[in-house]
């Protein structure tokens, strides 16, 4: 789930071809057809995003270009490297090139789907958003539970770490470039948290504590900014939740 500047929402459906969109100030929501299963999304401009395909599920086939005012798909490209398919693959788009998360740091690819380069961590970023103004990458490390911040070569900047922070699971930045963590709680399945995380990594608090409608046990979520609203949305499974920035 991303929020594209003017407020409006762009989901990529789990298991499925399309992307929702959806408006939270009047509820008024679309579906676009994108011609592969969606595993991943990121924005290019305020009414452009890019959604990574795939056929089959052993492997990532291709990125289709959305328009998303027009609700039609401008243009597929084929990738030419090979890359395992989850039902969820962090990326993120700047300067003409997207960042994938790959299982050992994250492939660097033009978009024409050629790589350019390879930044090897070490570990697969279960989640990862870039901060423009600082030029930063911001990643999460599930086994270690921790965040790391790196630059655009991958060099460390921080790690973050916390004794509470034991199941970080999606991230994404506001507009003071502070990092927003969400974290499920992993033996009540209801109950969620949003940790706050300082721009240069030296202080965190829980600015969110929440519960979801459902209990299912296994949770789909997302979570996104939206400057205009001065708001976090959070989707788990079929709900968003939205609150207010104190």
């Amino acid at each position: 789930m991303k929020a594209l500047p003017g407020g409006l929402l762009v989901i990529a459906l789990v298991r499925s071809d399309k992307l929702l969109t959806y408006s939270v100030s009047d509820k008024q929501r679309n579906e676009i057809s994108v011609g592969g299963m969606t595993c991943g999304i990121a924005i290019l401009d305020r009414n452009t995003v890019v959604v990574m395909l795939t056929r089959y599920y052993p492997a990532v086939n291709s990125i289709a270009i959305v328009d998303i005012r027009q609700k039609q798909v401008i243009q597929h490209v084929d990738l030419t490297f090979g890359s395992p398919s989850y039902l969820y693959i962090p990326m993120f788009y700047t300067d003409d090139q997207l960042y994938i998360s790959s299982q050992s740091g994250i492939t660097v690819t033009d978009m024409s789907g050629a790589v350019d380069r390879e930044i090897d961590l070490g570990f697969e970023p279960t989640d990862m958003c870039y901060g423009t103004k600082a030029a930063r990458i911001y990643c999460i490390d599930y086994s270690e539970k921790k965040l790391i911040c790196i630059d655009r070569d991958g060099n460390t900047i921080f790690t973050f770490t916390d004794t509470g922070l034991t199941n970080a699971n999606r991230l994404t930045i506001d507009n003071e470039g502070y990092v927003l963590i969400l974290s499920p709680e992993e033996y009540n399945v209801k109950n969620f948290k949003v940790y706050r995380i300082s721009p240069d990594g030296k202080s965190g608090e829980v600015i969110i504590t929440g519960k979801q409608n459902e209990s299912k046990r296994r949770r789909f979520s997302s979570i996104c900014f939206q400057e205009e609203s001065d708001e976090v949305v959070i989707g788990i499974n079929e709900t968003v939740y939205t609150y207010k920035k104190k």
